[in-house]
């Protein structure tokens, strides 16, 4: 194996893997130049991708006729929130890729914003080479939306409960505290006429109690 390639700068992943026992392979690539961008959470991204040879070809011809050489590849997401003209002038973040990386989570850190990544080539010069330019995805905020429909509201008290229990906090109410909670406020919703008790039976049906 070469040193450029040990320092990862070579996106073409070794076609070396095993096949399963009905000898069908699942190919390491799709002959696909694309990246794809995609939310996890309000906190973070998940990025694939698969660069073509050709295109990682023409771009390091393109270096050496400019006298560049490879340094590394990257990673390079932007926060594209506030650029209304299509630019690239919020954040960015680069990630070093090793090892034929082809995937990657992001912690960005910041809910609420819109993201966009490429991934390509930076030379020892420190200019950056794309290879392909992904799709903008936006993460969604922390917290309860402000927009409200009155019909299904319900307390903050409770809404800070669930989403604790959901594991908004790293941890969470037991599933009977959460049961007792939902039932006393199906109850108060049904006392106060926001919807019928026939539609449900009774409130210990819809949560599933025997």
């Amino acid at each position: 194996m070469s040193e450029q390639f040990r320092s990862g700068t070579d996106f073409q992943v070794p076609n070396e893997r095993p096949c399963a026992k009905n000898n069908y392979c699942i190919p390491p690539q799709y002959n696909e130049n694309r990246i794809v961008l995609m939310v996890k959470d309000p906190w973070t991204l998940y990025s694939y991708w698969e660069v073509k040879k050709e295109v990682e070809d023409r771009v390091r011809d393109d270096m050496r006729q400019k006298g560049q050489t490879a340094s590394k590849s990257i990673l390079r997401v932007f926060d594209v929130t506030d650029d209304t003209r299509g630019g690239k002038n919020g954040t960015v973040l680069d990630f070093e890729l090793r090892n034929w990386a082809n995937s990657w989570y992001v912690h960005t850190g910041s809910p609420g914003r819109t993201w966009l990544a490429e991934i390509g080539i930076v030379s020892a010069s420190g200019d950056f080479f794309m290879l392909s330019r992904s799709n903008k995805v936006a993460a969604p905020s922390y917290g309860m939306s402000p927009e409200r429909d009155k019909e299904w509201d319900c307390p903050e008290e409770m809404y800070y409960k669930m989403f604790a229990i959901a594991g908004g906090y790293g941890g969470g109410l037991s599933s009977y505290e959460m049961r007792d909670i939902l039932d006393k406020h199906l109850k108060a919703w049904l006392s106060s006429g926001g919807i019928t008790s026939d539609i449900f039976g009774s409130t210990g049906l819809f949560l599933g109690r025997r």
